[in-house]
């Protein structure tokens, strides 16, 4: 039997229409198969950022990090595992230089007390002995800035007198950085003393940062004079021009030198005879005192 044109396109019509109903049933029964995977809400992505920190400045080797030189950045700490947390940051020391606007790891802070790695780059830590009322009674703290001052103790002087001039005063270094009172550390973590605890006395030693030119010169005033430190206000980095003090005092009076005694000498006089006779002599003042015969 034959069919016709028309009967064989209806024929093809409906074949393709049921491959397509079969196609799309076992589309739906795979995605009915497969397990639900739910997608993370815009509340649960905000609940993994956490508050990151970023240098909002270039940040150099050895500075001790404070709040103003970092911002907050929120970021995921499942893609950033090595960026500290602002909290992490403040206190701690830039072990590398760090660039504006960088993320800061772990990894680049010190969390040690170390003074080597407090010291400016370029700068010389130099420790001088200071008793109580030299460093300003006991109240420097490291950080603060200080200006030094040098005496030089002439014959005016009530004790430890090393010259025949008067006394004189320099101002020998000013808005000296103080890198550490005795074991305390500039930018060291230290809280406070709880009440009721006895604190230590002043330190006896202060570490200040010097440019290495000034090094040579405090050396050298340590051991011709008695240094003294005067504290700053840290907004005050002006440097003043000041005059060499020197003391009025009157010199004191040194009494004349007595004269000094005759010189005694004895002499023994050459002569024929086998004993010589010998001569006192007691300035311009001549004796025998044996005349080589016996007889005196």
């Amino acid at each position: 039997m034959h069919l016709g044109l028309r009967a064989r396109i209806t024929i093809a019509v409906g074949l393709c229409a049921a491959a397509l109903s079969l196609l799309l049933g076992l589309g739906e029964l795979q995605r009915q198969a497969a397990p639900a995977v739910a997608r993370p809400g815009p509340a649960a992505a905000a609940a993994r950022l956490v508050v990151l920190a970023e240098a909002a400045r270039p940040i150099a080797l050895g500075e001790t990090i404070t709040a103003g030189m970092i911002r907050n950045a929120p970021g995921d700490p499942a893609r950033h595992p090595l960026v500290a947390t602002a909290g992490e940051v403040v206190g701690k020391v830039a072990t590398r230089p760090l660039a504006a606007g960088a993320m800061i790891p772990r990894e680049a802070l010190d969390q040690v007390a170390r003074l080597a790695i407090r010291v400016p780059f370029g700068m010389r830590a130099m420790t001088i002995e200071t008793p109580g009322e030299i460093a300003v009674a006991g109240l420097l703290r490291p950080g603060d800035t200080v200006d030094v001052e040098v005496v030089y103790p002439g014959a005016d002087a009530l004790s430890g007198a090393r010259g025949s001039a008067r006394s004189r005063a320099d101002t020998l270094l000013q808005n000296v950085l103080v890198l550490a009172v005795g074991d305390a550390v500039v930018g060291a973590s230290a809280g406070p003393a709880t009440a009721g605890e006895r604190t230590s006395g002043p330190a006896r030693t202060v570490t200040l940062a010097l440019a290495p030119a000034q090094v040579a010169v405090l050396s050298l005033a340590k051991s011709t004079g008695t240094l003294h430190l005067s504290l700053r206000n840290p907004a005050d980095v002006g440097q003043l021009r000041l005059a060499t003090t020197v003391s009025r005092a009157p010199l004191p009076v040194v009494p004349p030198m007595a004269a000094p005694p005759p010189a005694t000498e004895i002499r023994v006089i050459p002569g024929a005879s086998s004993r010589h006779p010998i001569e006192l002599i007691v300035g311009d003042r001549r004796r025998v005192i044996y005349a080589g015969s016996g007889a005196r």
